[in-house]
């Protein structure tokens, strides 16, 4: 059974210091997959330990499937959490530390050894009951400690940037298993991350988290294209914020590095940096004292000192909200 998660206007505010959380609001309907991103020390984690009964909030309410969970402990709430690191008991096998949370609710061992077995197998370890959690490699582990989490049968399912200690690989196979376990059960589920690219493949929608803040919370292709304002387009990698030489007075416009097309365009730029990144070049424009980023193939990329010509197309300009963010880009000349 899934829920909805609502969290209205939550403070958490350790004794003596300043709000670590300011007031968030946040929605996660029945059965969705949202994923909560933000630079280090946004307030992430402990949104996710609040919402989990282990941080204590000074005001606001987390309500999950209509029933208020602020004054409930952490022990009656229908909520599982997987942490960065899985927190396996080394002494147990596989099967028993998936148990675990069966064992603490009183279910008979051959019962919960039965049910260990069948999750170990929904997040693809069913031959791995019967072995010591220390031979497991990292990806192995977060799918053990996943497995315990789905033991709990939660209604709300956490999972604070759990592939961040993988490597590429493990990560890359590792999300794709968490989006069809999450898919599978249709279980409610907000996952931290502060990978931009992470959370647009783990999300169903995207939350952004600023000092303590939601900012934005919408579609990934929304919040990587329709920025909410300057700091929102900064984090989600769009470095362009440009006046245009046609709008109004005071509107700044936005446009993600790869849609500025380069070759033949209205606007002229002279190229003041050309870095190699593997698979493409990242250009800085130098546009009448403006920065513009652009990309190019390494086998068409004009040089530092050339000039370059480029269009902006209208289909992937956006223009924030006013005043969301006084600073334009510049050329740093040296």
């Amino acid at each position: 059974m899934s829920s909805t998660l609502e969290i209205h206007d939550l403070v958490v505010a350790p004794p003596g210091l300043a709000p670590v959380l300011r007031g968030v609001d946040l929605r996660v309907e029945a059965g969705q997959r949202a994923a909560l991103v933000g630079p280090s020390g946004a307030g992430k984690t402990t949104l996710l330990r609040a919402v989990a009964g282990l941080e204590s909030p000074a005001a606001g309410a987390i309500i999950l499937g209509g029933v208020s969970q602020t004054e409930l402990p952490a022990h009656r709430r229908r909520v599982a959490m997987v942490f960065q690191e899985p927190r396996l008991l080394p002494n147990l096998s596989v099967a028993d530390n998936v148990a675990l949370p069966l064992r603490a609710g009183g279910v008979g061992r051959a019962r919960r050894r039965e049910i260990a077995r069948e999750r170990l197998g929904e997040v693809g370890l069913g031959g791995f009951a019967e072995r010591r959690v220390a031979g497991l490699s990292g990806g192995e582990q977060q799918r053990v400690a996943l497995a315990r989490a789905l033991c709990a049968d939660p209604e709300l399912l956490l999972l604070d940037e759990p592939l961040a200690a993988l490597d590429p690989n493990r990560r890359e196979a590792l999300r794709r298993m968490i989006v069809e376990t999450q898919r599978e059960r249709g279980l409610t589920t907000l996952v931290v991350t502060h990978d931009r690219s992470e959370a647009a493949e783990l999300g169903e929608s995207v939350a952004l988290m600023l000092e303590g803040r939601i900012v934005q919370h919408g579609d990934p292709r929304e919040m990587f294209e329709r920025p909410a304002s300057g700091a929102a387009a900064r984090f989600f990698g769009i470095s362009n914020l440009l006046r245009l030489p046609d709008a109004a007075a005071g509107d700044l416009w936005a446009i993600r590095p790869e849609r500025v097309v380069l070759g033949d365009g209205p606007f002229r730029g002279l190229v003041v940096e050309a870095v190699y990144r593997g698979t493409y070049v990242r250009l800085i424009l130098d546009w009448a004292g403006q920065r513009v980023e652009a990309f190019a193939a390494p086998g068409e990329a004009p040089g530092v000192g050339d000039e370059a010509r480029f269009e902006l197309p209208g289909e992937h300009l956006w223009r924030l909200p006013k005043g969301s963010s006084p600073r334009v880009g510049s050329v740093e000349r040296r």
